[in-house]
């Protein structure tokens, strides 16, 4: 059976009309059919289900395989894998816009993870870094005075945003879409959500969980997040020295991914870190650091609600290469 002659699932069928319907080409109507037939064929093949199938709660484990197969396999170049990656984007995009599907699966797929360039130390945040970062983020070195002000009401913040990453392994979207209903202060944990795609319980130790009352307990009482639909990070108003408040929300303003990294560019560059730092950085650490420490990349994978190993695999080559123990840091 050719490609154009496979079947595709009715909800993909009605994908494509949409994108013909939006003016898209033929040969890239053509181009895209072929893609998703190859997915839906792989799926058929791997895990001996019917094709709709994919679409279930265990579309994230599979668009994963998908891709490790397309690079170990077929070693397919990373700009094929970048358009293919592209076309199931805009496929589950679309099935979640229209309530097709609860979730959107690939929201959890990190491409990088599979695809990425040859993983090296430069990845990692290094101890040096690590030190300067963590004690420049609890002082107020090369702050204006107008800054230094408003820093005991930022600095808790800021410190709780780093640690989750550097030590509990959080995505970036996990991290900013977090809400007070997605905690259980008393027993410090945070309940990562399903529509993130890594659903699972991440449980706080006894410091982090006191830096997170600190951090609430510094916001003004007014502007201070205490309803179930309210941010667990709020935005800062510079201007005013003090938390937003967004009256068309009717609640605390929530921090947004973009704020976030901009956060960690500023903390780096005031720590004297020349290059460039990301949440991903901090993430990467922390896998490395779990490896590197002896547990084991199927502990791993439950920890951090990944749906297969094959995710960890460019972190367990590095980890072999480098195993002296370098990386480990307790906190």
């Amino acid at each position: 059976m050719t490609d154009n002659m496979y079947v595709l699932p009715a909800p993909a069928q009605e994908f494509l009309e949409f994108l013909k319907a939006r003016g898209r080409k033929d040969s890239t109507i053509t181009r895209y059919h072929y893609d998703l037939a190859d997915f839906f064929r792989f799926v058929e093949v791997s895990a001996g289900v019917d094709h709709l199938s994919a679409l279930d709660a265990a579309a994230t484990r599979r668009i994963e395989e998908y891709f490790a197969f397309l690079a170990q396999s077929r070693h397919y170049q990373k700009r094929t894998i970048k358009r293919i990656h592209t076309v199931l984007k805009q496929h589950f995009e679309f099935l979640h816009s229209t309530g097709r599907q609860k979730n959107n699966p690939m929201k959890a797929f990190d491409l990088e993870d599979l695809t990425g360039d040859a993983f090296t130390s430069d990845d990692l945040i290094h101890p040096s870094e690590e030190k300067k970062l963590m004690e420049t983020l609890q002082s107020d070195a090369g702050l204006s005075e107008k800054q230094a002000a408003a820093r005991p009401l930022l600095a808790p913040r800021n410190l709780v945003i780093i640690r989750w990453f550097l030590y509990y392994g959080l995505r970036l979207q996990e991290l900013a879409s977090l809400c007070l209903k997605d905690m259980n202060q008393g027993q410090g944990q945070l309940f990562i959500p399903e529509s993130t795609g890594n659903p699972r319980v991440v449980s706080l130790s006894k410091k982090d969980q006191s830096l997170l009352y600190h951090y609430f307990q510094v916001i003004p009482k007014p502007v201070r997040p205490f309803l179930e639909n309210h941010p667990v990070f709020a935005a800062f108003d510079f201007q005013r020295r003090t938390y937003r408040w967004s009256y068309e929300e009717d609640r605390p303003k929530q921090l947004t991914e973009v704020a976030v990294q901009k956060m960690i560019r500023t903390e780096r560059k005031r720590a004297g870190i020349e290059r460039s730092i990301s949440s991903k950085h901090l993430r990467n650490t922390f896998i490395v650091r779990a490896l590197e420490s002896g547990q084991r990349p199927e502990d791993i994978k439950e920890t951090l609600g990944l749906n297969t190993v094959l995710t960890l695999t460019k972190y367990i080559d590095y980890a072999a290469r480098n195993n002296n123990g370098s990386q480990t840091s307790n906190f």
